[in-house]
């Protein structure tokens, strides 16, 4: 951790020089380093590349050696002289000042770089690789969640003889115009040939639990950073600002479905209402969500809070049967651990914006390294913003050794800044990082924690 008062930059580097010679800045080398190939991105344009690639090397063979064989420890990793000392400058920089920082940087065949390490503190955005990591190892990449819609009771001469029900599937992604929408669903039913509803216009949210928001949420994140949450969900629940639809997104949602219905010339005799779709009742339509795989890149890539939040809760429905968030987040928890990560901080929701959730720096690295193995690991790594490139990372690190080789999540809250992720160094070494830091001025240390990844990529050990 590094904490410190406004007695200027001399003093902060004099404190961080003896805390390196007592242990605070270590050098760890106990775990093996891991390296894989980088995935090309599948939405990238094809042809001739005019620009530097991002490479992370393949692991080295884990097989075990002959029991005939007795092969010597290596020698203690050592960082380099001028690297221990360029990084221990990084972490002296007074835009850290009255910030607390964790540090946890492991370079291959050197070690690993860490300070304030093992101090929880708010991930924000970083928790959204937790919420990716599970809804890969428990939903699977090519799982898909469908909205349909289904008739109760016949249909006879065009006309739905009972109720019509739109049935949530738990997608962030449908929306209210285009092709995958509730203007497609309405379409749908016209070409089957509806024209009526007998009945009323029910809305089925059931997959998932009614609670609007997540545990320690602060009250201006609906609707200023997220939509009220449900397993019907339309634009992200972000039509409207009005209390009622905040309260109750899905009568609102129902609404919309109505106008749809009627721009296709299809009428509704009865109400709208909340209910659920009985068994036996029949699918006349349905709106299949992108892969698993490409809902978790954009949310990386954008940082999609709605996104998040939606994923945790089906995870918790296919982990327990119970689409909450406390099951997602709990779900999540055994997903880390079942990778093999020291898991011990809180999670409390999806997406990071919850005031609970508390993680160390060196557990989001240890993280980020256990995923290697995984066999998803290429979905998140695509996923994750480029730095200078792309996504929540476009407009940073431009013109430095770490444009276009870094890949991280990126992490702003108005407490603090975060980024953890993967780079390659000039010297070809494999990094896995994460610097978190809560307090002080965090604009500032968004800037100081760029300018300690550069010197990372820009070494050439």
């Amino acid at each position: 951790m590094i904490r410190r008062g406004p007695r200027g930059a001399l003093l902060a580097a004099l404190v961080v020089s003896l805390l390196s010679v007592l242990g605070v800045v270590v050098l760890r080398t106990d775990e093996p380093a891991v390296r894989r190939p980088v995935a090309v991105d599948p939405t990238a344009p094809t042809g001739p590349s005019t620009t530097p690639t991002t490479t992370i090397p393949s692991a080295p063979s884990t097989s075990p050696s002959s029991p005939a064989t007795t092969t010597a420890p290596p020698p203690p990793a050592v960082l380099p002289a001028e690297l221990r000392a360029a990084l221990e400058g990084r972490l002296a920089d007074p835009r850290f000042d009255g910030a607390q920082v964790g540090v946890s940087v492991r370079i291959e065949g050197l070690g690993e770089l860490a300070s304030g390490d093992d101090v929880a503190l708010l991930p924000a955005s970083n928790q959204k690789l937790l919420t990716a990591m599970a809804a890969l190892e428990v939903l699977g990449p090519e799982t898909t969640l469908t909205t349909e819609v289904r008739a109760v009771g016949p249909v006879q001469d065009g006309v739905v003889a009972g109720d019509l029900v739109l049935v949530g599937g738990g997608d962030p992604s449908l929306l209210l115009h285009g092709p995958h929408s509730l203007d497609g669903l309405a379409a749908q039913l016209r070409a089957r040939g509806v024209s009526r509803v007998a009945g009323s216009l029910v809305g089925d949210e059931s997959r998932h639990d009614v609670a609007r928001k997540a545990p320690g949420w602060l009250d201006f994140h609906v609707p200023d950073q997220i939509g009220p949450l449900s397993a019907l969900a339309v634009d992200g629940n972000r039509l409207r600002r009005d209390a009622a639809y905040l309260a109750d997104p899905l009568l609102g949602n129902l609404e919309l479905f109505q106008e749809a219905l009627a721009t296709q010339g299809i009428t509704v005799a009865g109400d709208l209402r909340r209910g659920l779709a009985p068994p036996g009742s029949t699918v006349l339509a349905a709106a299949r969500s992108q892969p698993v795989a490409t809902l978790v890149g954009g949310m990386l890539r954008t940082s999609d809070n709605f996104t998040a939040e939606l994923l945790l809760r089906e995870v918790g429905r296919r982990s327990t049967g119970e689409g909450s968030t406390p099951a997602g987040a709990a779900a999540a928890d055994d997903v880390a651990r079942s990778l093999g990560a020291e898991w011990v901080g809180v999670t409390a929701d999806g997406s990071g914006l919850s005031r609970q959730d508390r993680r160390s720096a060196g557990e989001w690295r240890r993280l980020l390294d256990a995923a290697r193995r995984s066999p998803w690991f290429e979905a998140v790594l695509v996923g994750l913003p480029v730095a200078g490139r792309t996504g929540t990372l476009e407009g940073r690190f431009g013109g430095t050794p770490a444009e276009g080789i870094l890949r991280a999540k990126t992490g702003s809250i108005i407490e603090g800044r975060a980024l953890s992720g993967y780079l390659e160094t000039a010297g070809g070494r494999a990094v896995t990082f994460s610097v978190v830091s809560n307090g002080g001025c965090p604009s500032c240390t968004e800037a100081a924690i760029d300018d300690l990844l550069v010197v990372v990529a820009a070494d050439r050990s």
